[in-house]
């Protein structure tokens, strides 16, 4: 088989596992894993899985026993990297919140001051953010609520630390993110 039929093929069923992860999530598989990127891992090794069987049929017909194996990977990492970037975003972005609430304010506009008030109000206590990022990370292992009520990290909390630290260095993210806000900004434009 040429290679651009191999590529043409496996771009296919990459759009194919693609359409098959989304489908998933509409037709709301998995609902009881309820942080939205585990879900979302959980379907994709799913959807590829799907994808990489499916490449065995046509896998067979022209002696390409790679294919199901890269229909797997492709498919896998592809729509990882869909979550990532959109659904989890959206779920999790301050800045989408932020757009939402100036676009239901577009006629009159917001201050700055405004902005961050409707922030604080409706992001952090009317959503709960905070209840909701300890309770995931509580899920995830990353911290643990003593009976009276201090949250702690764990172990596994204080490897993911030292990770995110190291990650913040290596890619020149706001440090202040893995810092508890203590230290200076080194990014300004990247606010």
């Amino acid at each position: 088989m040429s290679l651009v039929r191999q590529l043409l093929l496996l771009l296919l069923l990459t759009l194919g596992g693609f359409a098959f992860f989304v489908l998933l999530f509409w037709a709301k598989i998995g609902n009881s894993v309820t942080i939205l990127f585990y879900r979302g891992v959980v379907l994709a090794i799913a959807a590829a899985l799907v994808t990489g069987l499916v490449a065995l049929w046509p896998a067979r017909r022209t002696s390409d026993g790679l294919l199901p194996i890269s229909a797997f990977a492709v498919s896998l990492s592809f729509n990882i990297c869909f979550l990532v970037l959109f659904p989890v975003t959206v779920d999790r972005s301050v800045t989408v919140f932020l757009l939402s609430t100036l676009e239901q304010r577009q006629q009159s506009g917001m201050a700055a001051a405004e902005l961050q008030q409707a922030f604080i109000d409706g992001y952090v206590v009317d959503m709960g953010a905070v209840e909701r990022r300890i309770d995931e990370q509580r899920t995830s292992g990353n911290v643990v609520v003593a009976p009276d009520g201090k949250v702690r990290l764990t172990r596994q909390g204080e490897r993911f630390m030292a990770f995110s630290r190291l990650v913040e260095r290596l890619f020149g993210t706001d440090p202040r993110f893995v810092s508890g806000g203590n230290e200076p900004e080194r990014h300004p434009e990247a606010r």
